[in-house]
């Protein structure tokens, strides 16, 4: 869906108003016919202002009652050529009326300022640019975790099935950094760019990051040998398709019981088991406590799978003398209400 924004009028925004544009001109040029026309009669037949916009008015849309005022040669002469040229803008106005009501023009319009005032509230949103096979099945992954998020595609005729009900899709070009700017990028949590090519995926990227350095961005290697360039324009992860597609084929025959583990943690939906990122507030009561005497599994019912202190590695499976410290980031893998009793408690602050 085309969507408005607050920003420098484009094509795509000429066209929307475009309905409402001629509705507003021919009734305006409508307003001016009946205006000079009840001047006219009322210079001309020497009506009062009420009988000059009746005469006009009637005269115009052919009703013709009765005539008022002085009828002479003058007025008739005006009447001719009033009514030649105030009917065609009459029907011109009517037509356009008719058409935004039987047409749906002003349904679609309506509807695009809905979806505009939806976009100019959101905020920590992910931005999908492409929505071809990958570009879909992201943007369906994030709707299953309740992520909220905007599509970007250049083909008008892609988006339209009913997963996607209701969401907001931008079509355009998602390397012009007008459409990112409607598309909330400034407002956005991350960025993911799946577009046909390498090329255009890299672009993408150095348009994102020109315009917001700190934002996360995940670009798709259609190629291998290609991540080098997307690295370069600053992807800050990349996702080569065949690559870990051949690399799952050949993992479930040496390991099909890894796979199978991963597949559980992945699929939070099938054993509502899910794998998270926690980081330790400063002042939390997690601070200066060992793994030891912190018991996360007892007091939370998470398991700690990874410890990355600030400007260190990660470690997985640490050991129990390890300390917690602020802005500590744990990698939790547990039930949903674990997780959420574990980020209460990072997030808690000492007494």
């Amino acid at each position: 869906m085309r969507l408005n924004g607050p920003f420098p009028m484009s094509n795509l925004d000429r066209h929307a108003d475009a309905p409402l544009k001629r509705l507003r001109y021919a009734l305006a040029l409508l307003a001016a016919v009946i205006l000079a026309g009840a001047l006219a009669y009322h210079l001309l037949s020497g009506l009062n202002v009420l009988d000059s916009f009746y005469m006009a008015i009637t005269t115009l849309f052919t009703v013709g009652f009765r005539e008022m005022g002085d009828v002479n040669a003058r007025s008739k002469i005006f009447t001719i050529f009033y009514l030649i040229i105030g009917l065609g803008v009459a029907t011109y106005a009517l037509s356009n009326l008719t058409a935004l009501l039987l047409e749906g023009d002003l349904r679609g319009y309506l509807m695009e300022r809905r979806m505009q005032k939806r976009l100019d509230h959101l905020k920590d949103h992910v931005i999908v640019c492409g929505f071809g096979k990958m570009g879909f099945q992201a943007a369906w992954e994030l709707k299953k975790a309740g992520v909220p998020f905007v599509i970007i595609e250049q083909d008008d005729t892609k988006g339209r099935s009913p997963r996607f009900a209701g969401e907001i899709i931008l079509y355009g070009n998602a390397m012009d950094d007008l459409m990112l700017e409607r598309a909330g990028v400034m407002r956005a949590k991350g960025l993911i760019t799946a577009l046909t090519t390498d090329a255009d995926n890299v672009l993408v990227t150095l348009t994102v990051k020109q315009m917001r350095s700190d934002l996360p961005v995940v670009a798709r290697s259609a190629k291998l040998g290609t991540e080098r360039q997307l690295r370069a324009a600053g992807a800050d992860h990349i996702v080569s398709p065949y690559e870990i597609g051949g690399r799952r084929m050949a993992g479930l025959l040496l390991k099909p019981e890894m796979m199978k583990f991963f597949d559980v943690v992945l699929q939070q939906e099938q054993l509502e088991l899910g794998l998270e990122r926690i980081v330790i507030a400063p002042g939390s009561a997690l601070v200066g406590q060992t793994l030891r005497d912190a018991r996360l599994r007892h007091a939370t019912g998470s398991l700690l799978v990874g410890l990355v202190h600030p400007g260190c590695g990660l470690q997985f499976n640490p050991p129990g003398d390890e300390r917690f410290q602020a802005h500590d980031e744990l990698l939790i893998m547990g039930p949903a209400e674990a997780l959420e009793n574990l980020t209460r408690l990072a997030g808690k602050i000492s007494q």
